[in-house]
């Protein structure tokens, strides 16, 4: 379990999942339930803008020695290595040092709290007073409530963040030993909030946990875990109500759906109706049943007719002899013999009726070219500073046109990769070179500005209810298709050949793609010899070409995948570190 903490795999643990408080988690690395309390107070403004968590840590790290105030603080304080954490301590040393009753002491604690300086000044008096009545030095004391003073404005209560320990251990302790069914829970409670799923989602592939789609034939209303991981649940499809869900549910304890068909007569009803059957086609619930979600759709209308008419031949006593047992008057019909949908098809259908991409990505394809232009996934957008020039790639969602005071058309859209959603903002100067990239479907490469503003959410720190969270958007200088940004970044192809594994007539029509397909990318021929060096062949300059998905296509055919590699061209480095397209 402190494994887990100390390495900050924090997402869905109690009050530990923001970005801030897992970079302190891998500095201070909890190792002790104590050492959780600490991080929970500590992890606040006023200690954080302080130095006070600097100081701690290096003094836990042994880098500083650990001073007391006075030798007879040392029991108060050396929990916390010699540093005023909690106010239970500003009470113990006001009890200790000064002979402070715990009432005394509790309104000490307020007095500092509040910061009135008539109240303060009475303290400090009754303080010292009492400071110098137990023997000590009153230079000593002055010195020791000038501490209290400063350490108590930022103190907090050790017994709240004591609780606030308790749940972030039994969060992560579920999440350490029982991973599948914590982050099954997890998915469940925060499916009405797009960013977390996301979140989640990625810290499951994270956890090579796979996310498997609904399923008519093994999916409850919420997630479910399984042997192959965690399979959504059928409540998660849109138009799926709780009426609906449990009418599967219960025609399915009689046995599992066997066919389209099958399922329209046993499930098919006012609470399940066309609509919510096309909708778990396209989520992929029938995948079980028939994998092309095409053959399914296009078939839909077919079998849905047939349940009506068996139901009512049911109904009035008519039976045949086609199906054994069942003694439907006529058989099930077939689904029509067409091609399946093409990646792109299966996962926009996917993302229409659930909301995220569940069998893949349309990035997927890509992550060469991701690689290529050095963008950042959503993740690590939130470590970047505000007004960061950053770069992405995505695909856009929740497009929204807009007229400016002037009467000049932009756009706001969403941008999703695997790992979560941010929004963009296109100005009309922007927008009117990108629209078509904006409201396609394509992924595409987004270069900006990063701007974090203020989002009214839940407790941002633990003990500040109702707080503000920072929330990132990007004001878009470009935003093209990825194809082409990658055609615009890349400088050099490389086709790395092996000798003797090329047929005879490989090169010249390896030759004959390059002339057809001409562009400003330089091909170079990589030789490999088996227990020899690589021998690096540059082609003519009259073999530029243009790296396109047609082209990269037709050279696969020939060499085979992962023998085609691009390089990015050499030009000045961007603010992200990078190199900008364009």
């Amino acid at each position: 379990t402190y494994k887990l903490i100390s390495t900050a795999d924090a997402v869905g643990i109690f009050q530990m999942e923001s970005g801030g408080m897992r970079k302190l988690l891998t500095r201070i690395k909890p190792s002790s339930f104590e050492d959780l309390i600490a991080v929970l107070a500590l992890f606040r403004p006023g200690p954080l803008d302080s130095g006070m968590v600097e100081e701690f840590i290096k003094r836990r790290d042994g880098r500083e020695a650990v001073r007391y105030p006075d030798p007879a603080l040392e029991p108060i304080l050396s929990e916390t290595y010699g540093v005023i954490v909690y106010q239970e301590q500003v009470m113990q040393i006001a009890q200790v040092y000064a002979g402070y009753s715990l009432g005394d002491a509790d309104l000490l604690r307020r007095a500092m709290g509040k910061k009135k300086a008539e109240a303060m000044a009475r303290e400090k008096k009754t303080f010292i007073e009492g400071a110098v009545g137990k023997g000590h030095p009153q230079a000593k004391a002055e010195e020791i409530f000038q501490q209290m003073e400063t350490f108590a404005a930022y103190g907090f209560n050790k017994s709240h963040s004591a609780a606030y320990a308790l749940l972030s251990f039994q969060t992560a302790y579920l999440k350490a030993h029982y991973t599948k069914e914590f982050m099954a829970a997890l998915l469940t409670m925060e499916m009405g909030d797009t960013d977390k799923v996301y979140k989640n989602l990625a810290d499951c592939r994270q956890h090579g946990i796979g996310v498997l789609p609904p399923d008519v034939n093994s999916s409850a209303a919420d997630f479910t875990v399984c042997e192959e991981g965690i399979r959504f649940g059928l409540g998660a499809v849109k138009g799926a109500g709780d009426k609906a869900v449990d009418a599967i549910v219960e025609a399915r304890a009689e046995g599992p759906y066997t066919s389209l068909a099958d399922f329209s007569l046993r499930a098919g009803s006012t609470q399940v109706n066309r609509r919510i059957m096309e909708s778990f086609i396209k989520a992929g619930a029938f995948d079980s049943i028939c994998h092309s979600r095409r053959r399914l759709l296009e078939g839909l209308d077919g079998a849905l007719a047939w349940a009506a008419r068996v139901g009512k031949d049911k109904v009035a006593g008519q039976f045949g002899l086609f199906s054994e047992g069942a003694g439907e008057s006529e058989p099930e019909p077939s689904l029509p013999d067409v091609d399946p949908w093409d990646d792109a098809t299966r996962l926009t259908a996917e993302h229409d009726v659930v909301g995220f991409y569940i069998s893949g990505h349309p990035l997927d394809r890509y992550q060469d070219d991701l690689q290529l232009l050095g963008t950042l996934t959503m993740p690590e957008v939130e470590s970047r500073r505000d007004q960061e020039m950053v770069a992405l790639a995505g695909v856009t969602n929740t497009v929204r046109l807009k007229n400016s005071k002037k009467g000049d058309r932009y756009a706001t859209f969403n941008l999703e990769d695997r790992d979560g959603v941010i929004e963009v903002i296109t100005w009309p100067k922007t927008f009117l070179e990108c629209e078509e990239a904006v409201v396609g479907r394509e992924p595409v490469y987004v270069y900006g500005r990063l701007e974090f503003g203020e989002q009214r959410g839940g407790p941002a720190v633990a003990g500040d209810e109702g707080g503000f969270i920072m929330k990132p958007q990007i004001i878009a200088e470009k935003v093209v298709p990825l194809t082409q940004a990658r055609c615009e970044r890349a400088g050099r192809v490389d086709f790395l050949v092996r000798r003797g594994d090329l047929s005879v007539d490989a090169l010249p029509r390896l030759r004959d793609i390059l002339l057809r397909h001409p562009g400003g990318c330089r091909p170079y021929l990589l030789v490999r010899r088996p227990g020899e060096s690589e021998t690096e062949i540059e082609l003519p300059k009259s073999l530029l070409i243009a790296p396109t998905d047609s082209f990269l296509a037709d050279v696969e055919k020939i060499l085979g995948p992962g023998n085609t590699r691009l390089r990015a061209a050499v030009v000045t480095p961007h603010p992200q570190g990078e190199n900008a397209v364009g």
